[in-house]
Order: C-alpha cells, then sequence, then structure tokens
C-alpha cells in the first residue's frame, strides 16, 4: 500500500469533481475509498445519464449530481478532478481561492508509484504507441506490466493498488492530465513525444499553454532519466531544452505490419527506441512489433460488404488526423468527415480534401454548428460533396450507395472534429459506424 496516498486520503473527505462515463471517475473515487477516505463524486449529468457508472459505486460513496455546488467543494478536504472538466471552472476556481488542493489522477500516480513509469504524449498516435510498448514489454515480461492513463477505465490512479510483483507501468498522457504535473513536478521517466500539431484550441487559450502543458512530460525529469522525440517533428527542440533527461530520437521503423499508414511506422519507431533504452534483444523486438494488430477506431477495418471495405478512424477529432487518414488511403475512396469544432486550423485539410485526386466523394456528416467548415467545402470543392446528413445512419447509407454505384472500394469514416453535435463522444460516434455497416 502506498504511504503517501495513506496519509493523503485516510479520514480525509475526498470529493471526484466529474464522474464522466469512460471510468475515470468511478476508478478514482474507489481508490481514495480503499485508502479510507470519505468520498463524493460531483457530475453536471444526472444520475439517470450516469447510471452505468454510478452502478459501480458502493453505497458509502455520497453523490452529488445534476450540476456542481458550492457545498460540495466547501465540504472538501481535497478535489481531484477530472481532466474533461476545464481548468477555469467556476467551482474549481473557488476550490483554489479556498486554498484546497486539486490534484490529477494520473499527477498523483507519477507522484506515488514505487514502479518505473512509461509515459506517452503526442496530438496524434499516442494511443497507439502507448499500446504497441505495453504489447511489447507483455511480451517480455508476462503479467508484470501495468497499463492505464488517457483510456477508457485505465484511470492511473487505479494502478496503485495493483503494483505489487510488477516491473513497469505504461501511461498514455493527456494535455489535460499532464496540466496537473506541473504543480506536484512529477515527470514519468521514460517519456515518449510521439509530435505536436493544433488541438484542443476550443479550451486553450492558444497554441503556447496546450504546448506548455504538453510540456509536463519531460520537464520534471531526473539526469536518468530518459525522452523519446520524434526527429520529424517542429517542436522536438523546445521538449530537448526543457528536459534534464537524456534525449534520443526516432523517425521510422520501416517494419512489416499490417498497420494502415507510414505515420505508424513512427509509431513504431518509438517503441523500437523504448526497447533499445531497456536493453530488449532487437531482433525479437522487432517480430512482435510486427505482430501487432492495431486498436479499434485507428484506421481500423470493420469489414467488407459486397467488395466494398469500411475503415473506421473514428478518434481522428483533429484536422491533421484526418489528412493523415486520406494519405493513408491506396485506393479510390469515400470520405465521412465533420463533426464540432476545436477552433483549430482548416485550410490544410480543406486543401487535402479538395486536392486529394483519390478522395472521390465526402459526406459530411452533422458539423451544423461547425459553419466555417462547410462553408469552405461548399466554395473549394462543391463538386465532391454527396450531401451534409444529421445522422451515422444517413452518412453510412449514402456512402454506401455512392460506392456502390461508382464501382469504389472504400469507405473511410474519419471525422477530423470532435463528435459532441451528435454522438456522446468519438466512441459512441464509432460503435454506431461498426454496428450499421454490420447491418448492410
Amino acid at each position: 500500500m502506498s504511504q503517501v496516498l495513506k496519509s493523503l486520503f485516510y479520514q480525509r473527505k475526498v470529493l471526484i469533481f466529474g464522474l464522466g462515463l469512460q471510468g475515470g471517475g468511478v476508478a478514482d473515487a474507489l481508490t481514495a475509498l480503499s485508502f479510507g477516505a470519505k468520498v463524493r463524486v460531483t457530475d453536471l449529468k444526472t444520475a439517470t445519464q450516469l447510471q452505468s457508472s454510478l452502478a459501480k459505486l458502493p453505497s458509502q460513496i455520497e453523490t452529488s449530481l445534476g450540476g456542481h455546488k458550492p457545498e460540495d467543494i466547501e465540504w472538501a478536504d481535497l478535489i481531484i478532478q477530472n481532466p474533461a472538466v476545464p481548468f477555469d471552472q467556476p467551482l474549481i476556481q473557488l476550490a483554489h481561492q479556498l486554498k484546497k488542493p486539486v490534484y490529477g489522477s494520473a499527477a498523483l500516480y507519477l507522484q506515488t508509484t514505487s514502479l518505473p513509469v512509461i509515459g506517452i504524449t503526442g496530438t496524434r498516435g499516442k494511443s497507439t504507441t502507448t499500446n504497441l510498448i505495453y504489447y511489447l514489454l507483455n511480451h517480455f515480461y508476462p503479467n508484470k506490466v501495468l497499463l492505464g492513463g488517457n483510456l477508457p477505465d485505465k484511470s492511473p490512479l487505479q494502478l496503485i493498488n495493483q503494483e505489487q510483483d510488477k516491473r513497469y507501468a505504461v501511461l498514455e498522457l493527456s494535455s489535460f492530465q499532464l496540466h496537473f504535473c506541473h504543480s506536484l513536478k512529477v515527470s514519468p521517466h521514460l517519456a515518449v513525444v510521439t509530435n505536436i500539431y493544433p488541438d484542443h484550441l476550443n479550451r486553450y487559450p492558444d497554441m503556447e499553454t496546450y504546448i506548455q502543458d504538453k510540456l509536463a512530460l519531460v520537464k520534471y525529469q531526473q539526469k536518468s532519466d530518459h525522452a523519446i522525440l520524434n526527429q520529424n517533428d517542429s517542436y522536438s527542440s523546445l521538449f530537448a531544452r526543457n528536459t534534464s533527461a537524456q534525449v534520443h530520437y526516432f523517425t521510422y521503423a520501416n517494419l512489416k505490419t499490417s498497420l494502415i499508414g507510414s505515420h505508424n511506422q513512427a509509431n513504431l519507431a518509438a517503441a523500437l527506441k523504448v526497447a533499445e533504452i531497456l536493453n530488449l534483444p532487437l531482433s525479437k523486438t522487432k517480430e512482435i512489433l510486427s505482430q501487432f494488430r492495431g486498436l479499434p477506431f485507428r484506421l481500423e477495418r470493420v469489414g467488407e460488404k459486397r467488395g466494398i471495405t469500411f475503415i473506421n478512424d473514428t478518434t481522428s477529432t483533429t484536422p491533421i488526423a484526418t489528412i493523415t487518414a486520406i494519405k493513408a488511403m491506396s485506393q479510390p475512396f469515400v470520405l465521412i468527415v465533420g463533426g464540432s469544432s476545436k477552433n483549430l486550423p482548416l485550410n490544410d485539410l480543406i486543401k487535402t480534401i479538395c486536392k486529394t485526386s483519390s478522395l472521390k466523394k465526402i459526406v459530411i456528416l452533422g458539423s451544423y454548428q461547425n459553419p466555417e467548415f462547410v462553408q469552405q467545402l461548399y466554395q473549394t470543392c462543391p463538386q465532391k460533396i454527396i450531401a451534409q446528413v444529421k445522422s451515422m445512419q444517413a452518412a453510412v447509407s449514402l456512402a454506401f450507395k455512392h460506392a456502390q454505384s461508382s464501382k469504389i472500394k472504400t469507405v473511410l469514416l474519419s471525422p477530423g472534429f470532435a463528435s459532441f453535435d451528435l454522438f456522446k463522444n468519438e466512441f459512441d460516434r464509432g460503435r454506431q459506424f461498426n454496428e450499421l455497416v454490420a447491418k448492410l
């Protein structure tokens, strides 16, 4: 048992600020409870909306739902803030004014773990790279490696109770999770930065603030630690200047793989560099990495209907992600694109859609509150637009019909935007796509 967490939580009132639907808040609540805390969870959603999450909580955990309340902040001795909650949320600001400690789950884990931590961040590729590294290490050390972080049902803090006899913890870390590392001045022992592009500018005032949070991955490393950076990324020099760790670079792996797209060779190269630092045998490492089959919802082949292949890339929530997916396609295809804006630059995506000859037609999914994107498409390449639709069912149906009539062999869902205009989240969007393809 972590004595640090016991001293932090035991007989203290802990408020989980944001229960959420992905399992993180539940895990944090249960972990605090396991260390003797009195726990309360609060969320903007109602009990009905949070039914699946609430079912996992024991009766001794209090709930305060349907809105955040000042009395919950006043009640708490300390607060664990869900990374989905904006940093400028008024009651979080109240907590700071009242000098209530506000923590993030990932930062707390980094401060208290006894394991060497391999932390991965980046705008794109961090989930695939995280899972590649976990897959690799789990082959060499079966059942001795923990996986957590910015993944559904994988809150980092819950790993603290799973550490016995383990060798490594592998964490995917978002900018929102890394934000809390600045106050605790903690970074992982081995840090991997896949790449940096504009993202989350609906939550950050500018690119500089976004990058500042990403820098927490390397900023508090020691000289004995390692920072692994993408030599082809324009921000790598900034990360190298902001760490005391030993700096290593990766480029492309050129491995035989079933993963779609050249960008995955960069993800594989990052995993190879981790293996090199950990002194794992190179030939065996390459063999293991070549067997990795990829993750759901990331350029995932989900089915073939009447000779047409359907590819699900729903976790493409930024323009650069969709640009990457478009470039990964080797045959003519129909693209399903669109969603809610994150205030990111659009010009490169519009240009890529309009000038890529293999991209024959597009269906605009939702985007009714994203008029700039829709207007630019209609102004620049209206001939490529099949329609703008209000549901995944309509998008899949139209894309399939056009692919059939035009003898196109691929339909790609790669939205390029957040999902909240029509869906609960990007995973809900992806599951609907898969279900509809299965029914065709």
